[in-house]
């Protein structure tokens, strides 16, 4: 039979708290998870402003292809040529010349070195000038700039194509 001493040992012994090995498993396991959660915030910073570089990218070119949609488009070659902004030329891939623009991050237009978005579009004729119908195709792209540095050169790009007819006159 156990005597009075050893139950007061043992009573001792279970109200001590923590063993030293318990609270260095505790410490490691809140540790891992706090290193998962950390990990996980850092995914969901750089994805929210990967979303937002998208999003900027998408309307800059919808801008672009707005602009280029509002300007009057005649069947009368001499009207037509009073405006260069429709006139055949330009390329989505390559782009150059007058069919380039380029953004900070803000939408605001910049010189190419300060860019941060490059919009590019390409305007087609369809159809054979003097036709009844004459129509262009109207392509814009929106792509990182060149010599982005690399944070941002991850963007994604936008393209559009839409279909423009003439007005007559």
């Amino acid at each position: 039979m156990p005597d009075m001493a050893d139950i007061s040992r043992e009573t001792k012994r279970r109200e001590a708290g923590f063993t030293l090995i318990e609270v260095l498993i505790a410490i490691v396991i809140l540790s891992v998870g706090l290193l998962s959660l950390a990990q996980m915030m850092a995914l969901a910073t750089r994805s929210n402003a990967l979303s937002g570089r998208m999003t900027s990218s998408t309307a800059l070119a919808r801008e672009q292809l707005e602009r280029l949609k509002a300007v009057p488009f005649y069947s009368n070659p001499a009207v037509r040529a009073r405006n260069p902004l429709l006139q055949d030329g330009g390329d989505v891939d390559a782009g150059g010349g007058n069919y380039v623009r380029f953004y900070d991050a803000d939408g605001q237009p910049v010189a190419a070195g300060n860019a941060l978005y490059e919009v590019r579009w390409q305007i087609t004729r369809v159809n054979a000038p003097g036709l009844p119908l004459e129509m262009l195709e109207i392509r814009v792209r929106c792509l990182p700039a060149a010599g982005m540095s690399s944070q941002f050169a991850i963007i994604g790009e936008a393209r559009f194509t839409t279909y423009r007819t003439a007005s007559v006159g």
